[in-house]
C-alpha cells in the first residue's frame, strides 16, 4: 500500500474540548457529543474550517498529518469565523491549554493507490 500525502501548508491549529461553550448547547460531555458529520466524539477526530470544506480541499472521513500531533480523521467543521484553520478534539483543559494557538504543517493524506502484486489483476 502506498500512501501520499499533500501538503496543505502552514496553518492554525487550536483545540475544542466537547463541552457546551465550544460545541452545540445540547452537548454536555464527550458521549452525548455528535460531531457535524453525525460521528460521536473521538481523540483521533478534527474540525476543520469551512473554507476548507467550500474549497473541496478536504471531506468527512479524510485523513490528515498534523506536525506534532498525528494523524487526524476529519469528523467535524468549525464555526463560520474561522479560516485556514484546524481545530484538535481534546479531552481536558489542561491539554486545550498545551495547544493554544499554534501554526503547524498539515497534511492531506490521500487514499491508497492500488497496485499489481501479480500479473493478470
Amino acid at each position: 500500500m502506498i500512501l501520499k500525502l499533500l501538503f496543505l501548508g502552514v496553518l492554525q491549529v487550536t483545540s475544542y474540548r466537547p463541552i457546551p461553550a465550544q460545541t452545540k448547547p445540547a452537548c454536555r460531555g464527550r458521549f452525548d457529543c455528535l460531531t457535524a458529520n453525525g460521528d460521536g466524539i473521538t481523540m483521533y477526530g478534527i474540525a476543520v474550517s469551512q473554507d476548507y470544506f467550500k474549497a473541496g480541499m478536504v471531506h468527512f472521513g479524510d485523513i490528515v498529518y498534523v506536525e506534532n500531533y498525528g494523524y487526524r480523521v476529519v469528523n467535524d467543521v468549525m464555526g463560520p469565523r474561522a479560516a485556514h484553520s484546524f481545530d484538535l478534539m481534546v479531552l481536558t483543559h489542561a491539554d486545550e491549554k498545551k495547544i493554544g494557538v499554534r501554526h503547524l504543517r498539515v497534511w492531506l493524506v490521500s487514499p491508497p493507490t492500488k497496485t499489481k502484486i501479480a500479473e493478470g489483476e
